[in-house]
């Protein structure tokens, strides 16, 4: 049908070079902007019924296509013959000018076979054999790709759409892995196929238009190299990836596993998707240790040990609380067991972490009395000359787990804080040059900024951590703390963006009071307080200024929303760590609020209550 109509069309262009004729053409026009994409998921544009009278139908200049122009000359639509036969076997549609989405008739039979993504829409190309609109497979669909795919396969609760990029018996055979890895493999291929709806449930996206894929997240791709065992072919692959989904209820992180590359931006997935969890990390190529990019091939000792560990921390939920213990020590024995069969310092070095970790997590959920005896014994075991980073990390985490079990013991939760902040003032003097020891200092200032009434002390680590660690990000991060608690009675100059990317400067707001409020989704109740009293300096000149800290687009977008707050709203993307609005002002427990006055100076570079913000702005507008 596509290919009937649009033949009559072509024919009439090229035998015609008068453009203007309103009939049949401008039917023509009209019927033309009504087609849409067979693949549902893209964004087009699609102009009002008032501008469809401005638009515009031509030849291209290879006279094999008609273009459909807006009224400000962007292309909308292209409908092609690409291989000259006189029949539209190509549609094209368009947003901004530029090409986001094709429909491909390969065979000439007047239907769609292949589907093609392009530009910001992504780099998607299915194919459609048997042509019932749905994608029997990928050409080409890339690692973020795959991961939205996923998302949206668990919205529907669609195990097909799922199954589509898992990886299958036939891929498997193409990675040429040794007997080990392939049967290994191949359990996965099978669970994936079983276990899809019971993955639906646990993870119980909310169905429907309101999910939302905002990101892949995880570390650089590794390059496993072929060898004469386990690879016979280069493989490229992530480990432990997680993608974040929202529902319009709830963001949610979900575990991915590992995605591996078939071809040519062509990535598959081997595990099925779970909530992640810290503590249940997914690997099958690359160790933990060498994931960020390095090229160490997996020693099968060691994957046999971390697949037992992995099954047995996958046990511990669904047991009675008295049975958790036990099962801890399980886990915590094969971390053991895999420390001494790493071939290299750098692994054995990591999985001691990784047992620090685990020993503080089971210890934090009440599951594991021992943890704070099995850090010591570990930290004894570690602590040497030439080996302060690590000691100083188990230290730090033996610090976090004594916390714990006071708080579990019922006793004085200040005494317990007051402990832990003493204990990691010890622990970051004694290791002051190491990474740990600079984190702790960066936590020291900024729990002594939220408890002490003076700005003397958190200045004092946050100089420390300027100094210590200077041209790294926590430097940065420091500098920005100490830039916002010495900024009173001084301009301190603030440019950004908008949510729309429109330029700020502060400057620009001189002569009025301005608020600065930095804020994220998980501080909405407060804002709730704050409003109340910026509603009522408002007609005395203040000028409220929303800094969302949001780590993505998406999730601001919804906490906007939510808060119906109509402030002018500054974003840029990043999160608490890595957002430069954070890292300027040194912003690490939103919410926080600055005041500038009418001067252009700083008012209030420390405020923290919405009962603190009424007592400041009464004094100022008097």
């Amino acid at each position: 049908m596509r290919a009937t109509f649009f033949v009559s069309v072509l024919f009439l262009f090229l035998t015609n070079s008068v453009f203007a004729q309103e009939s049949p053409l401008r039917s023509q026009l009209e019927q033309g902007l009504n087609y849409r994409p067979v693949q549902s998921d893209i964004v087009i544009d699609i102009p009002s019924e008032q501008d469809v009278k401005l638009c515009e139908i031509k030849v291209s200049d290879d006279k094999r296509g008609l273009i459909i122009l807006s009224p400000q000359k962007n292309m909308l639509r292209l409908f092609s013959d690409a291989n000259g036969d006189g029949r539209v076997d190509q549609w094209s549609y368009f947003q901004n000018g530029v090409e986001v989405y094709r429909d491909i008739d390969a065979n000439g039979n007047g239907k769609a076979d292949q589907y093609r993504w392009f530009n910001n829409a992504g780099t998607r190309w299915g194919i459609d054999a048997n042509e019932d609109k749905i994608i029997d497979y990928w050409k080409e669909i890339s690692a973020e790709e795959v991961s939205r795919e996923i998302v949206l396969a668990l919205a529907e609760n669609d195990v097909a759409r799922f199954l589509r990029v898992a990886l299958n018996e036939e891929e498997l055979k193409e990675l040429a892995l040794g007997d080990s890895l392939n049967n290994s493999v191949a359990k996965k291929i099978a669970a994936m196929k079983n276990g899809f709806a019971e993955a639906v449930q646990l993870i119980a996206l909310k169905n429907g238009n309101a999910v939302e894929w905002y990101q892949l997240n995880a570390v650089l791709p590794g390059v496993v190299p072929a060898n004469d065992q386990s690879y016979r072919k280069n493989l490229f692959v992530y480990e432990n990836a997680m993608t974040t989904a929202g529902d319009g209820e709830k963001t949610v992180q979900i575990a991915i596993g590992t995605l591996v590359k078939i071809s040519d931006n062509n990535w598959r997935t081997i595990d099925l998707p779970k909530i992640y969890d810290e503590n249940q990390l997914s690997y099958t190529f690359i160790l933990p240790a060498v994931a960020q990019g390095s090229s160490a091939p997996a020693n099968n000792d060691v994957v046999a040990l971390m697949n037992e560990y992995q099954e047995i921390h996958k046990e511990i939920p669904k047991l009675p609380p008295e049975q958790r213990p036990a099962k801890h020590k399980e886990v915590i024995s094969r971390i053991i067991q895999i420390i001494a069969k790493v071939s290299t310092e750098e692994e054995r070095e990591n999985w001691i972490r990784q047992l620090a970790d685990t020993i503080m997590t089971a210890t934090s959920r009440n599951e594991f009395p021992e943890g704070s005896e099995q850090l010591e014994t570990l930290f004894k075991t570690v602590n040497k000359p030439g080996n302060e980073e690590l000691a100083a990390y188990v230290r730090s985490q033996q610090i976090l787990t004594d916390y714990y079990l006071a708080m579990q013991t019922g006793g004085d939760d200040m005494r317990a804080y007051s402990q832990w902040l003493e204990n990691l003032e010890t622990m970051a003097t004694e290791f002051e040059k190491t990474e740990a020891g600079i984190e702790g200092m960066m936590q020291l200032g900024i729990y002594r900024e939220m408890s002490a009434r003076s700005v003397e002390e958190p200045l004092k680590w946050y100089t420390k951590v300027a100094q210590l660690a200077a041209g790294k990000p926590i430097a940065e991060k420091a500098k920005g703390a100490i830039r916002r608690l010495t900024a009173a009675g001084k301009e301190i100059p603030f440019q950004t963006t908008d949510v729309s990317g429109k330029p700020f400067d502060i400057v620009a707001l001189k002569g009025k009071l301005v608020l600065l409020y930095f804020w994220d989704t998980s501080t909405l109740s407060s804002l709730a307080l704050i409003k109340p009293v910026v509603d009522k300096f408002t007609d005395a000149g203040l000028q409220p200024i929303s800094v969302n800290l949001d780590a993505d687009p998406q999730t601001m977008k919804a906490s906007v929303t939510k808060s119906a707050l109509n402030w002018t709203q500054l974003y840029t993307a990043g999160g608490l760590e890595k957002n430069p609005i954070a890292v300027y002002w040194g912003i690490s427990i939103p919410p926080y609020m600055i005041l500038y006055g009418k001067d252009g100076k700083v008012l209030n570079s420390h405020i923290q209550s919405a009962d603190e913000l009424q007592q400041i702005l009464t004094e100022a507008t008097k």
